[in-house]
């Protein structure tokens, strides 16, 4: 999981709105659909504007479903619902680093093929900083650690069977004769990871809230801006 700070789109706005406290980001985020983060995951999609709407809604469903039948069949595989524990089971090495920060990218968690997850406690340490003042459990630091691994946790499983795991397989033809182009839809990969932590985890809210909520301590502009856009981009979204 990572953001790059100041240069999301939502911060590309010249007039103020006015002031949302941090509260009422995490309360607003807390409620979309995952149709509506779908859509947020599409709008950092590299193919972007190759979907329709529908598109995107049954991509979006079939990642999410992706993300929990694989959290439902590693546990069931390994024994265990613990992201550490699991981690363990999988032959992966946990690893944690301090500082993520360098050149605008902030860098909550990593998966580095072959085996190997770090977790970077800048970003936890900060969050902590404001989980009080945001009233989201999310942000409690040994939780935000399960997400945060959880999150790649995903990413290793991707990699081991990518034959038969539904963000490997699936394709979108870009253009056909006189040769045809299939493409892998980066966003897919997102939507399942963040569904795979929140099924794992028995979570009630999407973890891309942390998109957000762990920009905030870093940059309250970029964050604010970020919110403001998905909230946008949320409307566009059938209820």
């Amino acid at each position: 999981m990572k953001k790059r700070i100041g240069q999301d789109r939502g911060q590309d706005h010249h007039h103020p709105t006015a002031a949302v406290s941090l509260r009422q980001m995490a309360d607003r985020l807390a409620g979309l659909s995952t149709a509506q983060w779908g859509r947020y995951a599409f709008s950092r999609e590299p193919l972007e504007g190759k979907f329709t709407p529908e598109q995107m809604r049954v991509y979006t469903e079939k990642a999410d479903a992706c993300g929990r039948q694989w959290a439902d069949r590693m546990a069931a595989q390994y024994g265990t619902r613990t992201p550490r524990l699991l981690a363990q089971a999988m032959g992966l090495k946990v690893e944690e680093a301090q500082t993520p920060v360098g050149g605008g990218l902030v860098l909550f968690a990593q998966f580095v093929q072959p085996d190997t997850v770090t977790i970077f406690t800048d970003c936890i340490q900060k969050a902590a900083s404001i989980q009080e003042e945001s009233g989201c459990p999310l942000l409690l630091p040994d939780r935000l650690r399960e997400i945060l691994l959880g999150h790649e946790l995903f990413h290793a499983v991707e990699e081991r069977y990518p034959k038969e795991i539904y963000t490997r397989t699936e394709k979108i033809q870009l253009w056909r004769k006189p040769f045809s182009n299939l493409s892998s839809i980066a966003c897919l990969s997102e939507i399942a990871a963040m569904a795979f932590a929140a099924r794992l985890l028995d979570l009630t809210v999407s973890p891309y809230l942390l998109d957000v909520l762990l920009v905030y301590p870093y940059d309250q502009a970029a964050a604010t801006g970020l919110y403001e856009e998905i909230c946008s981009l949320a409307e566009c979204v059938p209820s």
